[in-house]
């Protein structure tokens, strides 16, 4: 019988803010075990929050193999990575001091506006092992500051953000382009003229959402994906590559997947020069499709793993940078930055549209105003393809030292 052992520590710190003032510290620091037993082409699953002994919990796995579980695929194995990725995670003093230097500044410069929700500190360790010779490590700290900004003048539920990820906290840069965010959003402008204007966003994840959905191997196999039957055809721009991404320095995420898989590189192309040539599988889709294997399983610590779309925790794809010299691709047009758009989505077939709640004026080189709300229509084949400029590496808008991206696309525009 073999076994499999799945740990995870989480620690985090949260300051609560309201009305740019801590409201509350919220501490916490979580063990999770999950194990894995595997015999006879079945799995045995348990798992439990807590130091809870590996002992009992083996126990339970054996006796849930009673359950029938089918997992006739082979475990990964002689495999061994301990990655450390922040030695010098912030401290919960350390937190609290920063937040409360922030807000100080943000009371005294800004009173005219009231921030709330949350500024942490969060660290993580995982550890994936088993008695094949597994044994992988991650260890990573992030702090992130996530404000939702209101005009006190106004009625509305909010009126934008402020936000910065990252494994150290440059509070000068952060204090560079907040004060310059802050002052466009005091600044109200117009919506420059044209039924077609670029569109810049730097969270690209309501398209990779929906490309996550369509590069389903499974949904793939079985016609249900857009791409369905369109492999090795020109899909997109030819500058657009969209891969599986598990480096944590671009995502900060376990680089293995919950097979216990380390992806050469930490990377598996899906779509290269706009062309699709891959999608995602775990180890049961790639054999029940005879599909190539890349690396996808998702799941949680005490959970069956597999590639379903609906967990927690998404597949890591992200657009490769493709362009340098956002400015110079504008051609001296003014952008739209978006900074909340809800209630969009895309269509099965792959329209688009959104309502856009707040965003800037771009020139090309700095924010400089607030626009009034619009709706933004496209398709993703006009969108990643005719009306495509780039993806750029953000050296624009600092967001902390997390890599950002900046896309930017041409997009019609309903006032």
């Amino acid at each position: 019988m073999k076994q499999e052992f799945i740990v995870i520590r989480e620690k985090e710190t949260a300051a609560r803010v309201q009305n740019t003032r801590i409201n509350a510290v919220r501490r916490k620091d979580i063990v999770k075990k999950g194990v894995r037993v595997y015999e006879n082409g079945k799995i045995g699953i348990s798992g439990a929050i807590g130091d809870i002994s590996d002992d009992v919990l083996v126990q339970g796995a054996v006796e849930n193999l009673a359950a029938g579980i089918d997992y006739p695929y082979p475990l990964t194995e002689n495999t061994k990575d301990h990655r450390n990725y922040n030695a010098k995670p912030m401290t919960s003093e350390e937190l609290v001091d920063l937040a409360e230097s922030i807000l100080s500044t943000l009371r005294r410069d800004y009173p005219d506006f009231s921030f709330s929700e949350t500024i942490a500190a969060y660290e993580i360790d995982m550890e994936m092992r088993n008695t094949a010779g597994l044994d992988l490590k991650y260890s990573d700290a992030i702090c992130y500051l996530g404000l939702i900004l209101k005009e006190k003048k106004t009625a509305n539920l909010f009126d934008g953000f402020i936000s910065c990820d990252g494994r150290q906290f440059d509070l000068d840069k952060f204090w560079d382009i907040t004060h310059q965010v802050l002052e466009a959003y005091r600044t109200p402008v117009a919506l420059p003229p044209g039924d077609t204007l670029p569109i810049i966003s730097f969270d690209t994840s309501g398209t990779l959402d929906f490309l996550r959905k369509s590069l389903n191997g499974e949904r793939y196999a079985t016609g249900s994906s857009l791409f369905s039957g369109k492999m090795e055809q020109q899909l997109f721009n030819e500058k657009i590559t969209v891969e599986i991404n598990r480096n944590p320095l671009s995502w900060p995420k376990p680089f293995f997947d919950m097979e216990g898989v380390v992806l050469k590189d930490d990377r598996y192309p899906l779509i290269a020069a706009g062309k699709l040539v891959g999608v995602f599988t775990d180890k049961k889709i790639a054999a029940q499709y005879n599909l190539p294997h890349t690396g996808a399983a998702g799941g949680e610590y005490d959970d069956m793993p597999g590639i379903d779309a609906s967990r927690s925790t998404p597949l890591p794809l992200r657009f490769k940078s493709d362009s340098t010299d956002l400015k110079s691709a504008l051609k001296g047009q003014p952008a739209i930055l978006v900074i909340a758009s809800s209630g969009g989505d895309f269509t099965p077939d792959g329209s688009f549209a959104a309502p856009v709640q707040v965003s800037l004026l771009f020139d090309g080189e700095k924010v400089v105003g607030k626009l009034p709300e619009f709706t933004m229509r496209s398709h993703l084949y006009k969108m990643m393809g005719e009306d495509y400029i780039g993806t750029f590496d953000n050296d624009i808008l600092y967001l902390g030292d997390l890599p950002t991206q900046l896309q930017c696309c041409c997009m019609t525009i309903v006032r």
